[in-house]
């Protein structure tokens, strides 16, 4: 099946940002599998010429990365644009012609090439709205990138929309922005609960926020079953946000294990051991929601 989204870009030009480009978008706008990027979505031993006619048929959005050298001449002193054995020529080509929605990504402060530049194939390229990806601003750039497409296809950015899929989801990975949204919502649905629990005992709020290593025993209990939810979306928050690190169960497992150790020592009575584990909870948690993303794909492997 073909995909929505076809990536055109030069290795030479703009491999790594294309990459970067790509770990940004999927799974955090659109699946892997709607977005097509040559050797990552060819399987191994497929005619690689017959898959790119294939995708360029039936896709929607052609996303043209264009850095300082995609103009660039081969060793040869010829610019490979004009050579109409040009991979790049020929997808661009192929894309225009099919009238599908075509994006200049401008990279590396690359400038769009002006109608004379280009050869006649690919002239209409430069009247085409271009969108800018710098270094500095890369995350709010390619979120930009992402909801336009997003527009072109007629889907709606859901993630921060759908809290269900964002507290429960454990698929995906996430940004700080939809980290924290999704701790907010679980924060206070939990904080609700819990005053709910301590009114139905008589405790005053007050003391039962603020000194809940104090609470009796049997108070402990209900409060951790009345709230055993929020495990769950606490879980899939930090899992998916592990993963827009980079990491894995690595990163993960510490803010597992420092969570089933809290509530141990809490209920075994250990107040100032389950305090202290609190805060190494804390901490891990606003880790996770202060680090940057930097999980990038492997490219041309």
């Amino acid at each position: 099946m073909a995909a929505p989204v076809f990536i055109s870009y030069r290795r030479a030009d703009s491999q790594h940002v294309t990459a970067r480009l790509f770990s940004r978008l999927a799974p955090r706008y659109l699946a892997e599998a709607d977005i097509f990027m040559d050797v990552e979505a060819i399987n191994a031993g497929a005619d690689y010429q017959r898959a790119l006619d294939q995708q360029l048929r039936n896709c929607k959005v052609c996303l043209v990365m264009i850095g300082p050298r995609w103009l660039e001449a081969d060793s040869a002193g010829q610019r490979r644009i004009d050579q109409r054995d040009d991979v790049v020529r020929q997808e661009v080509a192929a894309a225009l012609a099919a009238n599908v929605a075509v994006i200049p990504v401008l990279v590396d402060g690359a400038r769009m090439p002006s109608a004379a530049e280009l050869p006649q194939p690919l002239q209409p390229l430069a009247v085409r709205n271009a969108i800018r990806l710098t270094h500095e601003n890369f995350h709010s750039d390619a979120d930009a990138l992402g909801t336009k497409v997003l527009g072109v296809l007629g889907r709606s950015v859901d993630l921060e929309q759908d809290i269900l899929k964002l507290l429960f989801s454990f698929k995906g990975q996430i940004g700080r922005k939809q980290y924290w949204l999704g701790l907010l919502v679980a924060a206070v649905v939990q904080i609700a609960i819990m005053a709910a629990l301590l009114l139905s005992f008589g405790i005053p709020l007050a003391k039962g926020f603020l000194e809940p290593l104090d609470l009796p025993k049997q108070v402990k209990i209900v409060l951790q079953l009345g709230t055993l939810w929020i495990w769950w979306p606490a879980l899939a928050l930090a899992y998916k946000r592990v993963k827009d690190l980079g990491h894995g169960w690595g990163l993960f497992m510490p803010v597992l294990g420092s969570a089933v150790v809290q509530t141990a020592l809490d209920l075994s009575g250990k107040k100032s051991e389950a305090g202290a584990m609190s805060l190494v909870c804390l901490v891990l948690v606003m880790v996770l929601g202060t680090l940057k993303g930097t999980r990038f794909v492997a490219h041309g492997a």
